[in-house]
């Protein structure tokens, strides 16, 4: 290794320190997979400036990981990462989402994925490219009864209005296609790595 950038790769973020609370969709809307709740208020931070102006060969990767369940009717869930200037919330600013995976009748089944973004450059504010950040990524899922299992990919997709000169936090969502109390994504393992 030449260290020719004079950085190294390091663990941003590593946890949560207990599983995050359940993603139980009810509904067909977004659920946040990394919920804060007393004890666990642990949750993935690029703080303002984390990208330099001026710099070139900067990555986040973030790996994710835990258990999910689907009802008996035809049912798919989406993966999805963002970006958000408040803790513990979403629905800011998407950095990609992973393609619709079947998830019809899972019981204590897993699912994998990763996200890899990459800084094209970034400054401040949220005008047209102030900052562009191109992210894609995969997530691949598998019945807890069975072998078989199913794998999806991202488009990549550029993110292009973000200000990177305040604090963003990294949150993941899982949106499934049919509302039922069957339906739900615990995250048991989330972390966060920053490289160059």
């Amino acid at each position: 290794m030449s260290f020719y950038t004079g950085t190294q790769a390091e663990v941003l973020f590593s946890g949560p320190p207990a599983n995050y609370a359940a993603a139980a969709a009810s509904s067909s809307a977004a659920q946040s997979l990394v919920t804060g709740a007393t004890g666990n208020y642990q949750q993935p931070l690029l703080p303002g400036g984390f990208f330099q102006e001026g710099r070139t060969n900067q990555l986040v990767r973030v790996t994710f990981s835990g258990v999910l369940a689907g009802q008996s009717s035809a049912t798919t869930a989406i993966f999805t990462a963002g970006l958000n200037t408040a803790a513990n919330t979403i629905g800011g600013s998407t950095l990609a989402a992973v393609n619709a995976l079947t998830v019809t009748s899972f019981a204590s089944g897993a699912f994998f994925g990763e996200f890899l973004i990459q800084n094209r450059g970034s400054g401040y504010g949220t005008s047209s490219v102030s900052t562009n950040l191109l992210t894609g990524g995969y997530a691949a899922v598998q019945n807890g009864s069975t072998t078989g299992g199913a794998m999806a990919l991202a488009v990549p997709t550029a993110l292009q209005t973000i200000d990177f000169s305040v604090n963003q936090w990294l949150y993941l969502t899982a949106t499934f296609s049919t509302s039922s109390t069957s339906n739900s994504a615990t995250l048991e393992q989330l972390v966060v790595y920053g490289e160059n």
